[in-house]
């Protein structure tokens, strides 16, 4: 064993699981590289400009994205890094992420393409904030791609027009990221490794919101409320219903404030959604009424009893334990500990993906809603803690203890 091995054993570095951990928690065996890439969208609505006789200017607009992918091992092994505070706010300050990936790794030439994953983080986040899953989904031989939202990220968050630029451009960043994966697996790097047409959208908060409207959710009516300006902006080509290359979601408490209900019905691919029943950013009872709007996609809704709004982001980094609470908060939960919510995320949406972009039945039953002794076969319509059911595949005795499952087929 190297040395870096022995300062980094299983269970220390993000993405790794913990003693107890559910059996899809444990990282694959696929050797990870990383490398971030630059990407350039034209022609979109330059929103901190402002408004020029009712209409934003164009511009080109930039995107990082952070990216994953089968590798040979060698070199350095990746160092992440992401901030507490905020630009806005004059208190930026970066941290460093230890990772197991290989830094600028040369692309295993033996790979052959894979399913393709793209994370959209929340408002405001970073392209690393849920590395956890990242690295964890790439191990397993997913290319995953984690686009950093300009405008909405820690080091570059606006003062002003910050909300109006994510609701006009993550799912327009979502679309247009999606949109250039044929072209990079014709050249670079990532060559003959993707799947450009078997994706997995994974959002989270503000990308939850964006990868609605990316799978084919509709807006509310903005007349009438503070975003009437965006009219133009917000409105869907004719017909628009959800980009077909993705082919499964993944949504951590989304934001739905903007998002009608009764326009979900385009949506007609499998969707998996978290959200803590103690959530008051997004409102737990209002993601789980919606999610049942979404008649036509197979659906799992896994609760987190008491749980808050951080179900998927990393755990706390040292350096926020001693900053203030305010800080603090952005990635800690009052009741659950992150990083056993990291095991159980990867744990549930690597057999969702496997099930449904891999066509792994093996990895579907992972899904399944345990029947208690003495219900009937209409259990997955019905609601009971974990600790009351008959163990449940993957878990060791009472392990889901706090995890509600639910599962609601398409109609």
């Amino acid at each position: 064993m190297d040395e870096w091995l022995k300062a980094h054993p299983m269970g220390t570095i993000l993405g790794d699981p913990l003693p107890g951990a559910p059996a899809l928690a444990a990282r694959g065996d696929t050797v990870v590289g990383v490398r971030t890439i630059r990407l350039t969208h034209p022609g979109q609505a330059d929103v901190l400009s402002g408004l020029r006789d009712g209409r934003y200017p164009r511009y080109d607009r930039p995107l990082a994205a952070e990216v994953w992918y089968p590798a040979l091992a060698g070199g350095e092994r990746a160092v992440y890094t992401d901030y507490l505070g905020r630009a806005d706010l004059n208190n930026l300050s970066p941290y460093a992420i230890p990772g197991r990936a290989w830094r600028d790794a040369r692309p295993d030439p033996q790979a052959g393409p894979r399913p393709v994953v793209v994370i959209s983080h929340g408002y405001p986040g970073s392209r690393i904030l849920l590395v956890n899953l990242a690295e964890n989904l790439a191990s397993k031989g997913y290319v995953v791609l984690s686009i950093g939202h300009t405008d909405n990220t820690y080091e570059d968050f606006a003062a002003r027009g910050s909300l109006e630029s994510a609701l006009i451009h993550r799912s327009l960043d979502q679309r247009f990221v999606i949109g250039e994966l044929p072209r990079l697996n014709g050249e670079g790097f990532l060559k003959g490794l993707l799947m450009p047409e078997n994706v997995g959208l994974v959002g989270f908060s503000m990308g939850g919101y964006g990868a609605l409207r990316t799978i084919g959710v509709g807006m509310k009516d903005p007349e009438g409320t503070p975003f009437a300006a965006l009219a133009e902006e917000l409105a869907e080509p004719e017909g628009y219903a959800g980009v077909k290359a993705v082919k499964a979601a993944v949504l951590f408490a989304p934001a739905l404030f903007w998002l009608e209900k009764t326009r979900a019905e385009d949506v007609d691919i499998p969707t998996l959604w978290f959200c803590g029943t103690s959530d008051r950013t997004v409102f737990y009872q209002e993601v789980h009424r919606f999610s049942r709007f979404v008649q036509r996609s197979d659906r799992v809704f896994v609760s987190y009893e008491r749980c808050g709004h951080n179900v998927a982001n990393n755990p706390a980094p040292v350096e926020a334990q001693a900053a203030s609470c305010e800080i603090y908060k952005r990635w800690a939960d009052p009741v659950w500990d992150t990083w056993k919510l990291n095991n159980l995320n990867a744990h549930f949406t690597t057999a969702f993906l496997d099930s449904v972009l891999r066509g792994d039945e093996e990895a579907g039953r992972y899904l399944d809603v345990p029947v208690p002794e003495g219900h009937s076969a209409t259990w997955p319509n019905q609601r009971l803690p974990a600790e009351a059911a008959k163990p449940w595949p993957g878990f060791a005795d009472n392990g889901a203890a706090g995890v509600i499952l639910e599962r609601f087929p398409k109609k």
